[in-house]
């Protein structure tokens, strides 16, 4: 099967790939930025992993939620050929409700087990949640890409978690058949593209053991009209970044360039 890039197709598919979205100049400043968060790391870091709460040695891997601490992330997530992309599968109506800078160094990168968004995420109520998973690096199998299971998130499954038993970015998996295993494709993309999925889709990654690092900046919408956020049980505030939120989201940030 070849790759998805018609956005048409992305509630189909659970996935659409979308290249050479931001330019060299662009991401060269994502990467200097970045290179400051790593060198900004603390020696232990809390995550949620293994289905609870633990302070473990950070990793580049751990970057949560850059947007909230510094402006250059926030203002990426805002970036118009980021927001067009995300509003041609979701509609016009955006809010951002969470980030993830997820960095696998050279030669020990950590996998990323087979998983949905979704069920991490206990305080979004609504099916129309979509992750953007933008290359900062050049990402293919040899170092780690992301690997999508097309239609997995057909009926909007929430399929249950079990411990993967393993040195892993979640320590949780999901049960994903042989079938499943041989319909999953990798993501391989040139740094400035971005590909966008489903948060019931089932994904992963492999470990990175080449000589490259994989950085991606994943950032999380949805549509504010139908879905929404309890921002007392969410971690970060939610933004408004495009179009109109529910009256009942007075709590949202705007966000909305002029």
């Amino acid at each position: 099967m070849s790759t998805n890039t018609d956005p048409l197709k992305y509630s189909e598919h659970g996935y659409c790939l979308f290249p050479d979205i931001l330019d060299t100049a662009e991401i060269d400043a994502a990467r200097r930025e970045l290179d400051a968060c790593i060198g900004n790391m603390p020696k232990r870091i809390m995550v949620y992993k293994d289905g609870v709460h633990q302070e473990v040695d950070a990793r580049p891997e751990y970057l949560t939620e850059p947007h909230n601490k510094n402006p250059f992330w926030l203002q990426l997530c805002r970036h118009p050929k980021i927001l067009n992309a995300v509003e041609a599968v979701l509609g016009e109506n955006l809010i951002l409700i969470m980030s993830h800078l997820i960095v696998k160094p050279p030669c020990d990168g950590l996998s990323v087990a087979w998983h949905q968004d979704n069920t991490y995420w206990h305080s979004v109520k609504g099916t129309d949640v979509a992750t953007v998973w933008l290359a900062i690096d050049d990402a293919d199998q040899e170092n780690g890409c992301m690997r999508v299971i097309p239609t997995s998130h057909a009926g909007y499954p929430e399929m249950d978690k079990f411990s993967t038993g393993a040195n892993d970015l979640l320590g949780l998996t999901v049960e994903v058949t042989s079938e499943m295993e041989s319909a999953a494709l990798p993501l391989e993309m040139k740094a400035g593209s971005l590909s966008i999925h489903d948060s019931y889709v089932v994904h992963g990654s492999n470990a990175n053991l080449s000589q490259r690092r994989r950085a991606a900046y994943t950032m999380r919408f949805a549509n504010a009209k139908t879905v929404t956020i309890d921002t007392s049980q969410h971690w970060v505030p939610v933004h408004l970044v495009r179009g109109e939120a529910n009256d009942a989201t007075k709590s949202y940030i705007d966000s909305r360039l002029p």
